[in-house]
């Protein structure tokens, strides 16, 4: 089979799909509806496995298969081509994308089987998957972004899917809002690198960025800044992270999906796509690594004080986006793709837990009102245990080893800094803080639940993809073992190899320490378990210590508890102010002076018209009358 009839199919099977449930929306048979949108996920991703296979064979310098299927513009100045390349970067997310998707299909199907409109949820989901594929897999920045935009407008239907409720409706006009602010950037930061350079394919651009002579250092730092803004919007970092938590409102298997394995990540694909790029200005990269590092501690803090535990664990995927960030701002864009994968190992595995749980609780979400269940859901339990020790960074699991390549490479990178680490150390305790605060308070120690639910496991359609997820969380970190640690044991950092050629190395950089290295991942470790360790005591062991401490930090945890008021400074001093702003313009300048104007014009003209149709009477003489009146009028001004 030719490679662009694989390609072709890998694309358009999630089309079929789309095309299927959304002729039959109102079908209510979710097992038909999940079963074709999952067997055209499973196709895309067994499509992805075979490129996967054929660009093994090819010698690792020539690693990448391209299919063009047409032009789309081609003018004098511009050509566009529906074209998309596979390389080692886009075959791994297509991988992610294409199999984390599959399972989430699969949960869905039980998830969503009480659902009144499974058919249109269906067809989203399938939408969504199609968009993604473009994103990732576009050879230009053209189709990138009919993907980037395809995603946002799926992410819009799918957080309000429940639109009947205010609030869900509200979330998804909030993100789609929000995001519209980073396309902004991106769209403009697009302009200035094709006046930069005259292409929109990566290929190009990338291969003129390794001879930066001539070209202006300020235009390649504004349209990486640019650009950043738009990966900030779709990538959920501060300042415009604030779409990411409210997000939740949709199912849970959305959240999973878009909001933790895939959509959010597309920020990060993109700047490791562009990594040429962001290498030559090192003030953009300082800036997304400070941003990155900002909102990792910014958001875990926020995430200490959640009760929904949908909340936490959002708060958590906007803290672990901001290491990917980190890690590309120092220049380790290896080490972000590394935890971009793990995380939607363990991040889509805790969601679905959670819906899951939420499942059996009868759609409570209050931890609270929980506790206890590890004996009524064993395999949810069991499965989000394993998601829990990976995402705190137990040592030898997925989490620990993506996550220390990024504080090591915090620190050791030239364009790193101690106070880089010194937040990425802080964000690893108070990750392992909340994460087993979520873990004790749903299901450890006593039960909280209600008398009138009584919990139970949930059907294997949705436990099977929890126990894949829960096995790839664990074996997921082992392409991408340090150097330190895998040396000894003659263990291969696998994925580093397989970047190699696509990702530059760090200008400067020089051989790492293996004291220092271990010696900080050590720090990292020990950091991690007192925290786990702390919230293991004041949530199971002594579940009165918490209201104590509260006791005496109440107005400081009020505001971390109110995420820092920051929605409502949104409210006061931007949206307030732009709604009064355009009320104000609506009044004075379309109703005082554009409306008034209009009909003062109007009624001129009507009067005019009607003391000219006065003139018209038909008496001939009247008109012999008029022409000499004007024929006087003519002779006089000739005379005078």
């Amino acid at each position: 089979m030719s490679n662009s009839l694989i390609v072709a199919i890998l694309i358009l099977s999630p089309v079929i799909g789309f095309i299927f449930n959304g002729l039959r929306f109102r079908n209510q048979q979710a097992y038909v509806a999940g079963g074709v949108a999952t067997l055209a996920a499973f196709v895309s991703f067994v499509c992805s496995v075979v490129i996967f296979f054929r660009l093994l064979d090819l010698p690792h310098e020539s690693r990448e298969i391209s299919v063009n299927f047409f032009t789309w513009v081609n003018i004098e100045s511009a050509k566009i081509n529906v074209s998309f390349m596979f390389d080692t970067i886009s075959i791994l997310m297509a991988l992610i994308v294409t199999g984390v998707g599959t399972l989430i299909h699969l949960f869905s199907v039980g998830y969503m089987s009480h659902d009144e409109r499974p058919s249109k949820y269906f067809a989203y989901l399938n939408l969504f998957l199609f968009n993604m594929l473009l994103l990732i897999l576009g050879s230009n920045l053209i189709v990138m972004f009919v993907g980037w935009e395809g995603v946002g407008l799926c992410s819009y239907l799918l957080i309000g899917f429940w639109f009947k409720d205010v609030e869900k409706a509200n979330a998804g006009m909030k993100a789609f809002i929000t995001n519209r602010i980073g396309d902004a950037g991106l769209l403009l930061g697009i302009f200035i690198i094709f006046m930069l350079f005259g292409t929109f394919e990566f290929q190009e651009i990338n291969a003129r960025m390794l001879d930066v002579a001539g070209i202006p250092l300020s235009l390649i730092t504004a349209a990486c800044l640019l650009l950043f803004v738009g990966a900030a919007g779709k990538s959920a970092q501060v300042p415009l992270y604030v779409w990411l938590p409210d997000a939740m409102a949709g199912p849970t298997p959305v959240s999973a999906l878009i909001h933790a394995a895939t959509m959010v990540t597309a920020g990060i694909y993109m700047i490791v796509r562009l990594n040429p790029l962001f290498l030559a200005s090192e003030t953009a990269m300082m800036v997304v690594a400070t941003i990155g590092a900002i909102t990792a501690v910014f958001a875990a803090s926020i995430g200490l004080t959640q009760w929904d535990i949908k909340k936490v664990l959002a708060y958590s995927t906007v803290s672990q986006l901001g290491y990917m960030f980190l890690a590309a701002g120092v220049g380790a864009y290896g080490a972000a793709m590394f935890h971009l994968m793990t995380h939607a190992f363990f991040k889509a595995l805790m969601f679905l837990g959670s819906g899951s749980v939420i499942h059996a609780m009868h759609e409570e979400q209050d931890i609270r009102k929980m506790g206890g269940l590890k004996k009524y859901l064993p395999i949810t339990h069991a499965t989000f245990f394993v998601g829990w020790l990976a995402i705190i960074g137990t040592p030898f699991f997925s989490g620990f080893f993506s996550k220390d390549e990024i504080l090591w490479m915090a620190w050791h990178s030239p364009r790193g800094h101690f106070l880089y680490w010194l937040a990425g150390v802080l964000g690893a305790g108070m990750t392992a803080f909340y994460m087993t605060r979520l873990m004790a308070l749903t299901f450890w120690g006593k039960s909280r639940v209600p008398k009138d639910i009584h919990p139970h496991e949930s059907s294997p359609v949705m436990t099977i993809p929890l126990i894949i997820l829960a096995i790839l969380s664990v074996v997921g970190g082992y392409i991408g073992i340090p150097h330190v640690l895998g040396h000894p044991f003659h263990l291969p950092n696998i994925l580093e190899e397989w970047f190699h050629g696509k990702i530059l190395p760090i200008p400067g950089i020089t051989q790492a320490n293996a004291i220092e290295e271990i010696l900080l991942m050590l720090i990292s470790v020990l950091v991690a378990a007192a925290s786990a360790t702390l919230a293991y005591i004041f949530y199971v062991k002594d579940p009165s210590k918490p209201a104590v401490v509260v006791s005496k930090i109440k107005k400081f945890y009020d505001v971390v508890y109110n995420k820092y008021f920051v929605d409502e400074i949104y409210q006061k001093f931007i949206l307030n102010p732009i709604v009064s702003l355009s009320r104000a313009l609506w009044l004075y300048m379309d109703v005082e002076f554009i409306d008034k104007a209009t009909y003062k014009l109007s009624g001129f003209v009507q009067n005019s018209a009607e003391g000219l149709k006065s003139l018209q009477t038909g008496n001939l003489q009247r008109y012999a009358l008029y022409i000499v009146v004007g024929f006087i009028a003519m002779i006089s001004v000739i005379l005078f």
